[in-house]
């Protein structure tokens, strides 16, 4: 095999931001098809803060955005709902994952676990089910996922 045969030089995704909407497009018809979900677009209100993100991760970060969004997506339509704070320009990326200068890996991962879990079950108002559903898992291993990252469940009031 011949890896360095020819050199494509690509600015930047933020100096090709033209590109994003296609590059979106592309990306939700992949992860839509490989997790078998109805998701066929992105709201134009949700493209926006995509068009405006400064992209340090390039493409890849990008289809880490898209990918998480079709996954926890329950309809048709990506909507701005689906997208990280850090998109929507409310933390950046650093303080998302600000932790002791001790930390270790495994502590990291799993408050990082623990805040994904925890997300998916604010988005389902914590209905168990439908969450391990969106996650595609069994009820069984949220319910041990839960209960390992010691998550208080909260019911919804009955008014």
């Amino acid at each position: 095999y011949r890896l360095n045969v020819i050199t494509v030089d690509l600015p930047p995704l933020r100096e090709r931001r033209e590109d994003i909407p296609l590059l979106a497009e592309h990306f939700i018809k992949k992860f839509a098809q490989e997790n078998s979900k109805p998701v066929k677009l992105i709201t134009p209100e949700a493209l926006r803060p995509l068009m405006d993100h400064e992209w340090r991760g390039n493409v890849r970060e990008l289809e880490n955005v898209i990918e998480r969004a079709v996954v926890l997506c329950p309809a048709h339509s990506i909507g701005v709902d689906l997208l990280p704070d850090e998109v929507l320009g409310r933390t950046s990326g650093s303080q998302v994952f600000q932790h002791r200068a001790d930390a270790s890996l495994f502590d990291i991962m799993e408050d990082c676990e623990r805040r994904i879990v925890i997300d998916m079950l604010e988005r389902c108002e914590w209905n168990q089910t439908e969450a391990a559903n969106r996650f595609h898992v069994p009820l069984s291993t949220l319910n041990q996922k839960i209960k390992r990252l010691n998550i208080e469940i909260r019911r919804k009031s009955r008014e």
